[in-house]
């Protein structure tokens, strides 16, 4: 077997040019390598920018968790100072007599308890609520009841939590000149149990100084800080105004490789998205580009001009020789000029031979009449014939033979899905090739439709589902070959390849009241209804004519040779619509496909 391969191939490449010898060894040896190299370099590049890219937006997310938890932090801070702060506790459960009476024993609360110095000097804005009736609303005490209708509270009252933080948009205006956004920390003062008034302390955090944190850090990404339901509390792009209502994550859409980290602070759930500027494979590649010049320079003009330098040194000898050669024809040899003879290499030693065998031969021309020179030129003529004949037999076989090497070294590399694609492409080739004759059995045709929807599944994917389903009677009927598989190209081409979701295709074979019925259905993009009538008249009406047109003729070309064969008794009937598929049905009696098979039954006279 080796042998009969090496032969094959040594035939072969002995109808090559050297130019396209030297070529193909360029290609195969030196440029394939270096692509599938140079290729697996630049992937390496692409993931290189990949990863760094996350360690980028992972960065940025962790110094965003940093300055969120850094600002939550501060307030919890400040929440327990005032929690253990007896003076303040004592002053809220006071039962004040007056307002005069509250106002002194508030001044007395800052001179003697140094209150603002437990609170520290932090920007946000700290509030206290009791339901003492004695208080007066203003400054950093407050009733209870002139929060009563807020959801917040509500909501944290709810919840039974001790403390609790919410991020939400104040448009009530209570306490506002205009509606803001409050980050706000709220905590009960319940240190004493026993305490009559219930007290609870709200921290608004100073929003602005967050944000603005974010948007003068150079993350290097868009980051966004969002609640759970998709709002986006705080970002560095602009996205923030603490006087604009709050924008969605959806809104601004996700793209391909963000990074997102979701995180719990005081009973409220935030995820932070760091989402990666936008970068092309056209940037990359510049941003690489005196790496990637260097690289084609080295392994692709380099190699180029070297195999330039071989080829003069092969291909201008040879064509010197060749010429001499032709210029030989014309009834006298002639040497080649000793001055184009150079170096001491197979082909310098091929010219001197030459001319030695120029001079033998020139004598012997002589004695040599013009008809046996002209016998021998049509002996020749003869002989070109026949190994041209013999080319057109090779080149198919020698096609096949390379498909099953190259099959078997995939199945060798355990790369079993390229082994099949092959072997399904080469039993197509076959079916196109070996045409001995026009009719086939149905298993046989079926196994071609087969191949080529296995084929199209490589193509197509998921997009591409399908279904055979022949009936054990009809498996040995003879119908012309490759009528059955032009149908199921034509829903695959013209079906499949117009819809974007999944689509099925059809094959049934099958015969009802001796009548053999071929189905093909596919669930794609469907035709209109002039589409539909064009197709129709060129089934029903297919003849030679229509064959020698330009276009597409595959269709005619098999409902002509099923009219051949049904002796015009094959009935076409196709009905489609837009969006949702097209059937084909094509029927005749059944004795017509009978196990005999003849080429072709009937006759055709249109």
């Amino acid at each position: 077997m080796k042998r009969w391969v090496s032969g094959r191939f040594d035939r072969y490449m002995n109808t090559l040019k050297i130019k396209k010898k030297l070529f193909l060894l360029y290609f195969y040896c030196v440029m394939l390598p270096l692509v599938l190299t140079d290729t697996i370099i630049l992937y390496l590049l692409i993931q290189n920018e990949y990863n760094e890219k996350q360690e980028i937006l992972k960065s940025a997310v962790n110094a965003t968790e940093y300055t969120i938890n850094s600002a939550m932090e501060e307030a919890v801070i400040l929440s327990k100072n005032i929690y253990f702060n007896k003076y303040i506790n004592e002053f809220l459960n006071t039962k004040f007599q007056s307002n005069l009476e509250y106002y002194n024993r508030y001044q007395d609360l800052l001179r003697d308890s140094l209150f603002d110095t437990s609170l520290g000097t932090s920007n946000t804005k700290i509030t206290i609520y009791a339901n003492n009736e004695g208080i007066v609303n203003g400054g950093r005490f407050w009733k209870t009841e002139s929060v009563e209708q807020q959801w917040w509270y509500q909501h944290f009252v709810q919840s039974g939590l001790q403390m609790r933080m919410y991020f939400y948009y104040d448009d009530s205006k209570v306490q506002e000149i205009e509606p803001v956004r409050k980050a706000s920390f709220v905590r009960k003062l319940d240190r004493y149990k026993r305490d009559e008034y219930e007290k609870f302390l709200k921290i608004d955090l100073d929003y602005t100084a967050i944000n603005e944190r974010m948007t003068v850090a150079r993350y290097g990404c868009d980051v966004y800080v969002c609640a759970d339901d998709g709002r986006i509390l705080f970002s560095n792009t602009g996205k923030g105004n603490m006087l604009s209502p709050y924008s969605y994550i959806s809104s601004i859409g996700y793209k391909k490789g963000e990074y997102m980290k979701q995180i719990n602070i005081y009973g409220q759930t935030i995820q932070i998205y760091a989402i990666p500027y936008t970068i092309t494979f056209l940037q990359i590649l510049k941003r690489h580009l005196p790496f990637l010049i260097l690289l084609i320079g080295v392994n692709v003009v380099i190699p180029w001009f070297f195999v330039q330098l071989l080829r003069r040194n092969f291909v201008d000898r040879l064509d010197i020789l060749s010429k001499t050669f032709v210029c030989g024809t014309k009834g006298e040899l002639k040497a080649v000029p000793e001055s184009e003879i150079h170096g001491m290499d197979e082909i310098a030693a091929l010219m001197r031979n030459y001319n030695i065998m120029v001079q033998r031969v020139n004598r012997l021309i002589e004695t040599v009449y013009k008809s046996k020179l002209k016998e021998q030129e049509m002996n020749i003529a003869r002989q070109k014939a026949e190994l041209l004949a013999l080319h057109e037999q090779i080149n198919p076989h020698f096609l096949f033979n390379v498909l099953e090497n190259i099959r078997m070294r995939s199945v060798l590399k355990q790369e079993y899905e390229t082994a099949e694609m092959i072997e399904q492409l080469s039993l197509m080739q076959r079916q196109y090739v070996e045409w001995g004759t026009d009719m086939v059995a149905v298993q046989e045709e079926i196994k071609f439709v087969e191949a080529y929807l296995k084929l199209q599944k490589y193509r197509f994917g998921d997009r591409l589902s399908y279904d055979i389903q022949v009936e054990e009677s009809c498996r040995e009927y003879r119908i012309p070959k490759l009528s059955l598989v032009t149908f199921v190209e034509n829903a695959c081409v013209h079906g499949v390849e117009d819809k974007a979701v999944r689509s099925w295709v059809f094959v049934k074979v099958y015969q009802r009241n001796q009548e053999f019925h071929m189905e093909i259905e596919d669930t794609g993009g469907g035709m209109s209804q002039e589409r539909v009538c064009n197709i129709y008249e060129k089934m029903k009406h297919a003849n030679i004519e229509m064959l020698k047109g330009h276009g597409r003729v595959g269709i005619v070309n098999a409902c002509l040779r099923l009219k051949m064969q049904t002796n015009q008794q094959v009935r076409f009937e196709i009905e489609s619509e837009k969006g949702l598929g097209t059937v084909i049905l094509i029927s005749a009696p059944i004795h017509y496909f009978d196990m005999e098979g003849n080429d072709v039954k009937g006759t055709y006279s249109g």
